[in-house]
């Protein structure tokens, strides 16, 4: 269940500085809600699983909220919860469109025509529709986060 928080910004996790913006970014988003966030472990594991390498801001994200839901957007996560669980949902995504690149991962499913959003090892964040390839939309998750500010 999505809990609601109001949190401070915090420089390391699990003794892993973070030189990215993307709690603070997080942190602003209105009505923000989150899952509870797994291990460092389940982490690797998810990696494992889908033989990819997540992003530094992804790993950041994720060890802090879990998760997240916030007005216009729901990422997923290395969470319990199926529906936004980053594995779950990449591998059933990749089972509907084979040109989901094999390095890629789902962040999030926009709920508008199919249209999925990618993130890759770099950071740097895609669209992709069905029957269509990656487009390169956004250079980082927190770039892209931003976009939900400004409206």
């Amino acid at each position: 269940m999505f809990s609601s928080m109001n949190v401070e910004s915090i420089g390391n996790i699990g003794g892993v500085k973070f030189v990215s913006d993307i709690i603070a970014v997080i942190e602003k988003l209105e009505g923000l809600r989150h899952l509870p966030v797994l291990t460092e472990r389940e982490i690797s594991d998810s990696e494992s699983e889908l033989g990819v390498k997540f992003a530094a801001e992804f790993v950041e994200y994720t060890l802090r909220f879990g998760a997240i839901s916030a007005h216009g957007i729901e990422l997923t996560g290395v969470v319990s919860s199926p529906r936004l669980n980053v594995v779950k949902v990449t591998l059933s995504e990749r089972a509907l469109n084979p040109n989901i690149p094999d390095d890629m991962y789902v962040i999030e499913n926009t709920g508008i025509d199919g249209v999925i959003m990618l993130q890759d090892s770099d950071g740097k964040i895609y669209e992709i529709a069905p029957n269509s390839k990656p487009v390169k939309k956004f250079s980082s998750l927190s770039e892209y986060l931003r976009e939900y500010l400004r409206e």
